[in-house]
């Protein structure tokens, strides 16, 4: 499963070599257990929806990144025709700074260097009450950006399961698989029980520590940093 899910990367990298210029980012590698005080947690003062607040553990995920924050994703509101709420569509750059962290070991920095080059963000398209989701992979190792649509080849959604889990329910190259996005950090900065799970669950597996982008660059004053290049969001093509 996880060499099926790097061979769709691999295959971006291929689109991108020698055209995507790399970005100003240097790696810091740190303590899965303080790995609160290196992310920015989601919280209504860096504008994340309070559904999304804090910060999110991918138990189970088969790649090697780990915990994420919706600090980055920036959500807009979508409306119909009629000016009724019908969803939130926000984007989140896999590879900037304080909203990912990934594996320190081989396989974790190629993933993370990999998402640099193609520029990856996931649009992420919720309803109105942010139970359901789908999320659109998107990336421009070139000027002209690329999306690739819900087909058999990715499919990724998310559902709401409770106040502090989502089912990550995808399929992949025509294969079923699942795993949770569940807080470990509120808002406010708590830790929940599902924080010690986590910390659990790395030791058994390893690697001892979280690998962490850092824009050296930055002369943003919240996220995305300055080495990010946004997409055109979602409701602006309709």
């Amino acid at each position: 499963m996880l060499a099926r899910s790097l061979s769709t990367l691999v295959s971006l990298s291929i689109l991108g070599t020698g055209v995507a210029k790399a970005q100003d980012y240097d790696f810091v590698s740190v303590p899965h257990s303080e790995i609160d005080q290196h992310l920015v947690i989601g919280s209504s003062e860096n504008g994340t929806p309070e559904e999304l607040g804090g910060l999110w553990w991918m138990d189970g995920n088969p790649l090697p990144d780990e915990v994420v924050s919706f600090a980055g994703a920036n959500f807009e509101a979508i409306f119909n025709e009629s000016g009724e709420l019908e969803g939130h569509v926000g984007i989140v750059p896999v590879y900037d700074e304080g909203v990912w962290s990934y594996h320190d070991t081989e396989i974790g920095r190629f993933l993370v260097d990999l998402a640099r080059l193609v520029r990856l963000h996931y649009v992420v398209e919720f309803n109105a009450s942010f139970t359901e989701a789908q999320i659109t992979p998107s990336f421009s190792p070139t000027p002209r950006r690329f999306e690739l649509p819900p087909s058999r080849l990715l499919d990724f959604r998310m559902s709401r399961i409770s106040e502090n889990e989502y089912l990550r329910d995808s399929e992949m190259f025509g294969t079923p698989m699942e795993y949770r996005f569940r807080r470990i950090v509120t808002a406010d900065g708590e830790r929940l029980p599902a924080f010690q799970e986590y910390l659990d669950a790395i030791a058994e597996r390893g690697p001892e520590n979280a690998l962490l982008p850092v824009c050296t660059a930055n002369t943003a004053d919240r996220l995305p940093t300055s080495c990010v290049k946004q997409p055109l969001r979602l409701n602006s093509q309709k």
